[in-house]
């Protein structure tokens, strides 16, 4: 689609400036190459969509600003108020100022500040005809180190607080650079951190809306609703008026932390709240914002308060028959070990797990004391008739350096490689005899 060129007036004395966009790839060249011979950063490249904005002043080039799709920035989502599943789903409706150049031959007193402001009046329709949405809010950044930044002050912007420091290479990864820069957001339009939490966004902005969204769950929605039918027999030990949410859901949701890489209930909280609504009515959830529609997550007080109640032999006899029947028998390198669960308040679960990847294949929780429940818990464990051990190679701290715990592995096939410390001096000696003159004694 073709984008007429717009005049604003100067002030008095001044010639008028125009705004037009780049159209053809021959005036894209001319943007690149103009950034890569006066912007300190160079022309860079582009994410996702992508607007050019020509400012001329009689037919001459006097800025160029480009504008691409945004990035996943915590201060700028805190600011708006979004939450995880939210912002995957509208960060397109944010659009960056990748890169705003002022031609040097050209520049004078208040040309970079009207040209941002002639860019920023422009841009929701123009990005609207070219890419068929009207974004919402603009954001950019500043170099505390080159400009203090005066001419976002000048337009209006609001500082919302500074990056970490990480810069991406070609290889698409964040590489620490030591030089955070402040973050600037200017809506685009009234009232667009309300519009950007709405239940529902204008209609011209519907065509940026994603159904991307959400955590990536390690298990796929039938393997969802699977897992949550396996613990529909499991005793709730709730009251009847607390039974707000299904307790099979409730039970799925801590196992899917847990398989997510949760290592105590605060970090399998923050796991699971970030399921998009597919995944949540697998699991089972039910009760939905009275605002929104949306199916609502259990708070983490609520996760945590079940754990003190629920029965841990239960739980872990259906958790560990699902992960069996699932996974056949266990890969040959695993490794096991104990997370404490609220500080410690909660017991913990113990985790037999893959090398490779650090993906449960069995787990069961532990009350008491870390040193006497994590062995003895750990050994029960593995010693379930629903752990195979076959060929398995299992490794752990030396907390299990026990006879007791290690005879287990033995008997059921297995290899074991276990540590031990100088503490415990018999064996530590023993140790120390059977691998003199061996390359694993340095």
């Amino acid at each position: 689609m073709k984008i007429r060129a717009t005049t604003h007036r100067a002030p008095t004395g001044t010639p008028s400036l125009r705004i037009r966009t780049a159209e053809t790839p021959a005036d894209w060249q001319i943007a690149h190459a103009m950034l890569d011979d006066e912007h300190l950063l160079g022309a860079g490249r582009e994410a996702g969509d992508r607007l050019c904005q020509f400012i001329l002043e009689e037919d001459r080039i006097v800025a160029v600003l480009v504008w691409c799709a945004a990035w996943h920035l915590q201060d700028r989502d805190t600011l708006i108020g979004w939450d995880a599943v939210t912002r995957s789903q509208r960060l397109k409706l944010v659009v960056q100022l990748r890169r705003f150049l002022v031609v040097g031959k050209t520049r004078r007193p208040n040309l970079a500040s009207q040209s941002l402001g002639m860019g920023l009046r422009e841009l929701p329709g123009q990005w609207l005809a070219e890419h068929g949405y009207r974004p919402l809010m603009a954001e950019s950044f500043s170099d505390p180190e080159s400009h203090h930044g005066t001419v976002y002050k000048v337009t209006n912007w609001t500082c919302a607080g500074e990056t970490k420091g990480f810069s991406q290479n070609h290889t698409d990864y964040y590489l620490p650079n030591d030089r955070p820069k402040k973050l600037w957001l200017k809506p685009l339009a009234k009232n667009a951190c309300a519009l950007l939490c709405a239940p529902e966004v204008p209609e011209d902005c519907k065509a940026g809306l994603t159904d991307g969204g959400g955590a990536r769950s390690p298990l796929k929605v039938d393997q969802l609703k699977s897992l949550r039918d396996a613990f529909l027999q499991v005793p709730d030990p709730r009251r009847p008026q607390s039974r707000r949410h299904p307790l099979s859901a409730m039970l799925t949701l801590i196992a899917l932390g847990l398989l997510m890489g949760g290592r105590d209930m605060l970090g399998i909280w923050r796991r699971v709240a970030k399921l998009d609504e597919r995944q949540r009515a697998a699991i089972g959830l039910r009760v939905r914002h009275k605002e929104s529609g949306r199916l609502k997550m259990p708070g983490y007080d609520a996760l945590n308060d079940l754990m003190h109640k629920i029965d841990p032999k239960a739980y872990a006899t259906a958790l560990n028959e699902w992960l069996q029947t699932h996974a056949g028998i266990l890969p040959r390198s695993l490794a096991f070990d104990g997370k404490s669960v609220g500080n410690g308040k909660c017991g913990m679960i113990i985790t037999l797990c893959r090398h490779e990847d650090g993906r449960p294949v069995a787990m069961t929780p532990a009350t008491g004391k870390k040193e006497d429940s994590e062995a003895s818990e750990a050994r029960a464990l593995l010693a379930s008739p629903e752990v195979r051990l076959e060929n398995a190679l299992v490794t752990a701290d030396p907390l299990h350096n026990k006879e007791p715990t290690l005879r287990v592995v033995v008997e059921k096939g297995g290899h074991y490689l276990i540590g031990t410390k100088g503490n415990t001096s018999n064996r530590y000696e023993a140790v120390e005899k059977a691998l003199e003159g061996t390359p694993f004694l340095t």
